[in-house]
């Protein structure tokens, strides 16, 4: 079994809700991090240290992107809580332990292949920026995007991002992951492509961890409790961050 986890997003009560939950399995052999373990949260120091040493891969997330190469793009918000980030990383933390931390970021991968199984943050189109939203099945939503995706896909492709787990299907439906308590088939043969959701900040209106378990065969969605207050306790605390970045967590948004 493996577990896909992904934007973390320096949420350590998370982190660790969510860790201890696969350990309680007894079952997952693998954890991949499918990026953003960084920004938003409080703290980034914590999350990257506890995910190179529980995950076996990593993966480019766009928080990481900008905390290397610059915040273009970014809300202000998102903007500031990456100046912030990347001052913990470099300044705060000196030495060896600094060092590791920083080249691990820059040299993050953007995408992996297993099998017939495709691991990006982002899309196959772009792996690390791209969103891929349930708004992109909409009428008037641009009709070669989705097609052009799945394109790409051999059989599997996971993907984090949006924060919104779920598993969209090659005849371009999506199917939320509240729906899918049992778990969802995809030994049929058909492509999928599957949200993992987030460890740190969900926004699909349910505040809890959210990770992904892959059997090979099917896919089961973990919702994980931990404590919010915790996590937005520091993040009020941090003039970088701000109280919006608090409130959210609390109401999966």
């Amino acid at each position: 079994m493996i577990a896909f986890i992904s934007d973390l997003h320096a949420n350590m009560p998370a982190i660790e809700a969510v860790f201890a939950d696969i350990d309680s399995l007894g079952t997952v052999d693998r954890i991949y991090c499918l990026g953003d373990v960084i920004g938003y949260g409080p703290q980034p120091v914590e999350a990257l240290e506890m995910t190179i040493d529980r995950c076996s891969l990593i993966l480019m997330g766009n928080h990481e992107a900008a905390v290397v190469g610059g915040a273009y793009g970014f809300r202000e918000q998102a903007r500031r809580a990456i100046e912030w980030t990347r001052e913990a990383i470099r300044e705060n933390v000196k030495g060896p332990r600094g060092k590791r931390l920083w080249d691990l970021l820059r040299n993050l991968p953007s995408k992996h292949h297993f099998g017939d199984v495709l691991l990006v943050h982002g899309s196959p189109r772009d792996p690390v920026m791209e969103y891929v939203l349930e708004s992109d099945l909409w009428e008037g939503a641009d009709p070669r995007k989705m097609p052009e995706i799945f394109s790409l896909i051999d059989r599997l492709c996971f993907v984090g991002h949006t924060h919104r787990p779920g598993v969209f299907t090659e005849d371009l439906c999506f199917l939320p992951a509240k729906d899918l308590l049992d778990g969802y088939d995809i030994s049929d043969g058909q492509k999928y492509l599957i949200n993992v959701g987030s460890v740190g900040q969900p926004r699909d209106d349910d505040p809890r961890a959210c990770y992904c378990l892959f059997s090979g065969d099917a896919v089961y969605f973990r919702r994980v409790e931990y404590d919010i207050e915790a996590t937005a306790s520091l993040v009020r605390a941090n003039p970088h961050l701000g109280a919006r970045l608090a409130e959210r967590l609390a109401k999966g948004q």
